[in-house]
């Protein structure tokens, strides 16, 4: 029945663009907690498991045409009667004695469940190794099979070719079509793969298509109206069939850490009164001295001016242009100039590449080319930084991923990190969040964490560990907060003669070599956030022996996630492994939000080096800096949201697009 619904419309997606009231938010929770509760408790996933099995049993009794036949029959029944439990034990019985036969890769138990959670339209928290790709390949391979347009979305185009690639001849074998989308694909070649039975593709790519078929369409996006233009003039040519069916590869960062970030089409124009004006602003923030005129909030990076700030600016501006008369256009302009200078450093939150300022994922550390900031930010931070300033964009279509992938009629995805956000994506995207345990039992250290008064030391003592493991022959991971950090390690262990690779945003077309290589013997990376490499460490050779991979955490992250997917690297499907914090009180998170405890933790550990006590208060502050900037964001993106559906409303009411 759901595979009728969806393809009864000419571009399939939801309609429930606005905010539901608190008696639709609680029905809403309360079927969440029935689906994964009920529905996706152990005892329900194994009894799924064991039924696919004897399904399997099945079609190992027959001969090649007649599975031919039961496959053929499977896809009639499940476009006749929708995803009917004993139809979904002989879909997912045909794809893993497939898969098998085809790829020599066999579904575990463990990627059934997984496969079922998805195709059930909840988030898998599966470990990082645990094979996700062809896990998805179960839920993907079923909702094709009953007619609906699945999107397979990963995070960037190295992932998405090679999933495609490898999972093309599975599909094929099922009778499905694969469809791969690139940013430098030719339209044609894009318009093709686009009408694929299943498709592979980044996010942003997405979004992209989707923002072009509303612009295409425009008011003609209502499926009452596309069924008349289809009946009386072919319809208009989209690029998607609609959003139908979705799985979403690290979903944490694409629905957590992507969210603050809208995705906008638009257009260029200079304007030269706008380049004066941020040549002036910058000037000005120029002229403005921490803490007396301001101070920066390290929960959100963005400066505050004081009242004494205020007094100042305005006298400054007695003397300028209208344009700097009125309070409150001088005041977002200095704020935005006091940002660019401050809270955005060069080598850490962007990078200088022909004379191009070019935007890093705090995240993912790679490079971001076809971002910019919003606001004249990006303007005002190419004026800091001497390069020719880009033109100002008029914006002909925006949407968040938060809007965005509340429109799939059905939605699910995958991720090794999850539990700290489990709530939010229940209540943003309408997902249950489901952990799928091991295909075997974790192997992973845990040493105690080791905490430095000062960056030397704790550079020291990195590259001492770092000594200490490579002499041993063990591999070792270390993960930078930035590429300045990662660089100036790379420089000290170039020094201490110990051979290395450093892997950051001006290594990024190399990622995939440096990251698969990184378990080798004697082998030492450093590579800033590891958050959705996408590429397994595999051990070399004898590594085993040797403890597995080591990974060093060098400074928390924002948020304890990007964390958790760092020393996830290690210890993957059951290989031995160890991980280590080492910390200093000169961190930017102890800078930012617990500057007085940190100088007095800093005090006390210079005197009592070895005090466990101190130690311990300052890893409780490290833990609460992090979940306070973790609400921090979770508000941020909590208000973008509600800004959204208000926008929305508007120009649903003025009868513009969105």
């Amino acid at each position: 029945m759901f595979a009728l619904q969806v393809n009864s419309t000419p571009y399939p997606q939801r309609r429930d663009w606005q905010t539901q009231s608190w008696l639709e938010r609680m029905v809403e929770r309360l079927r969440r907690l029935w689906l994964t509760r009920l529905r996706m408790g152990n005892r329900q996933l194994d009894h799924f498991v064991r039924q696919v099995e004897r399904a399997e049993a099945d079609l190992v009794q027959q001969d090649t045409q007649a599975r031919s036949d039961d496959l053929l029959a499977v896809r009639r029944l499940l476009r006749r009667h929708g995803l009917r439990p004993d139809l979904l034990w002989r879909s997912f019985a045909h794809i893993r004695q497939q898969a098998g036969t085809i790829l020599g890769m066999r579904h575990f138990p463990v990627q059934l469940r997984g496969g079922y959670v998805l195709l059930l339209g909840c988030l898998a928290e599966m470990d990082t190794g645990e094979g996700k790709s062809l896990t998805a390949t179960l839920a993907a391979g079923t909702a094709a099979l009953a007619g609906m347009a699945v999107h397979i979305i990963t995070v960037n185009e190295y992932l998405a070719r090679r999933d495609a690639e490898q999972m093309a001849p599975l599909f094929r074998a099922l009778g499905l079509t694969t469809g791969l989308v690139l940013e430098k694909m030719p339209p044609e070649e894009k318009q093709k793969a686009c009408q694929a039975d299943v498709i592979y593709c980044t996010s942003k790519l997405l979004v992209f298509d989707y923002l072009r078929d509303r612009i295409r369409l425009g008011d003609r996006m209502h499926p009452l109206a596309m069924g008349f233009d289809r009946l009386h003039h072919g319809g208009h040519s989209t690029l998607l069939r609609g959003l139908q069916y979705a799985i979403v590869d690290e979903a944490d960062s694409i629905f957590i850490d992507e969210a603050r970030t809208p995705l906008i089409i638009s257009t260029n124009h200079r304007d030269t009164e706008a380049e004066s004006y941020y040549q002036q602003a910058i000037q000005l923030a120029n002229s403005l001295h921490p803490p007396t005129d301001f101070t920066i909030r390290g929960d959100i990076r963005f400066p505050v001016l004081t009242d004494a700030g205020r007094a100042r600016l305005a006298a400054l501006c007695a003397d300028l242009p209208g344009l700097w008369r009125g309070e409150h256009r001088r005041r977002e302009g200095v704020l935005q100039a006091l940002a660019a200078l401050h809270a955005f450093q060069k080598d850490v939150n962007y990078i200088i590449r022909d004379d191009k300022v070019l935007i890093v994922d705090e995240t993912t550390g790679r490079i971001m080319p076809d971002r910019s900031w919003e606001r004249g930010l990006q303007q005002l931070i190419e004026v800091k930084e001497g390069v020719p300033l880009s033109p100002q964009k008029e914006t002909l279509a925006r949407i968040s991923f938060q809007i965005f992938f509340r429109r799939y009629i059905r939605l699910s995805g995958m991720t090794g990190t999850c539990r700290e956000v489990a709530a939010e994506v229940s209540e943003v995207y309408g997902l249950g969040v489901v952990r799928i345990p091991p295909n075997r039992p974790s192997q992973r250290k845990t040493l105690p964490a080791r905490l430095f008064a000062t960056d030397e030391a704790r550079w020291q003592g990195v590259v001492a560990a770092v000594q200490e493991r490579y002499t041993a022959g063990q591999p070792v991971l270390v993960g930078t907060q930035s590429i300045l950090a990662s660089e100036r390690l790379s420089t000290r262990l170039t020094e201490a003669g110990i051979p290395h690779r450093v892997l950051n945003a001006k290594q990024d077309t190399e990622e995939a070599e440096i990251v698969a290589q990184a378990g080798a013997l004697k082998r030492v990376t450093i590579a800033t956030n590891m958050a959705g490499r996408g590429t397994d460490i595999q051990l070399g050779q004898g590594v085993a022996e040797q403890g597995g991979l080591h990974v060093i955490l060098t400074e928390c992250h924002h948020s304890s996630r990007v964390d958790r997917q760092l020393f996830g690297r290690c210890a993957r499907q059951g290989d031995p492994g160890s991980w280590q914090a080492m910390l200093s009180l000169e961190d930017q998170l102890a800078v930012d939000l617990f500057p007085q405890m940190a100088k007095i933790l800093q005090a006390s550990l210079l005197q009592f080096p070895e005090s466990l006590f101190f130690r311990n208060v300052a890893l409780i502050c490290f833990r609460w800096a992090q979940r306070r900037t973790e609400r921090a964001h979770h508000r941020m993106r909590s208000r973008m949201l509600h800004t959204d559906f208000q926008l929305r409303r508007s120009l649903a009411f003025s009868g513009q697009m969105e």
